[in-house]
């Protein structure tokens, strides 16, 4: 599904499907784009969901995931990624090159513990990934989260109840 704006474009990524693709070069912290929402459900109820739109979810909380839109649906996964998301907007974490694949971690808002395989090929890719948030190591954990989600940071408190990286602020959605 080729699909171009400014600064990004949607185009095959192999054996991933679709990706997100940057037009130019993005310094470090620079932002990206914003992600859409369409379609918000209740947890249970994803059944209701067409093949293409359960393949869109992205949690919100544990009660609730909501369906992504184009562009932001077709960011993949890395281990590794040169991108990360607070709320809706999507940033570079680090320099982002033109022709780079976009990616993030779908871990930063992820909880359900669920293995999948992974093919992003970053360096420390193992091969699989487990859906949650605290399968990553503690120093990933403190360095992702200022950006996770409210029901992540809110559990990563009550997990580690001295923690100052727990208090650290959310940068502004």
């Amino acid at each position: 599904m080729p699909m171009t704006r400014r600064d990004i474009e949607v185009h095959p990524a192999g054996s991933k499907g679709s990706g997100v693709f940057a037009r130019r070069d993005f310094a470090r912290g620079e932002f990206i784009f914003r992600r859409r929402h369409g379609r918000v459900v209740r947890h249970g109820e994803e059944g209701r969901l067409s093949a293409e739109e359960f393949r869109h979810l992205c949690e919100l909380d544990r009660d609730r995931s909501v369906v992504l839109l184009p562009p932001g649906c077709y960011l993949n996964h890395a281990c590794s990624p040169n991108a990360m998301r607070s709320g809706t907007k999507v940033f570079a974490w680090r320099r982002i090159r033109r022709g780079e694949e976009i990616t993030i971690d779908y871990r930063l808002n992820a909880f359900d513990g669920a293995p999948w395989k992974c093919e992003c090929g970053t360096p420390g890719c193992r091969g699989t990934v487990t859906n949650d948030f605290f399968s990553l190591s503690d120093a990933r954990q403190a360095s992702y989260l200022p950006y996770a989600p409210a029901f992540i940071r809110d559990e990563y408190r009550r997990r580690h109840p001295r923690s100052r990286t727990a208090l650290r602020r959310r940068p502004a959605d």
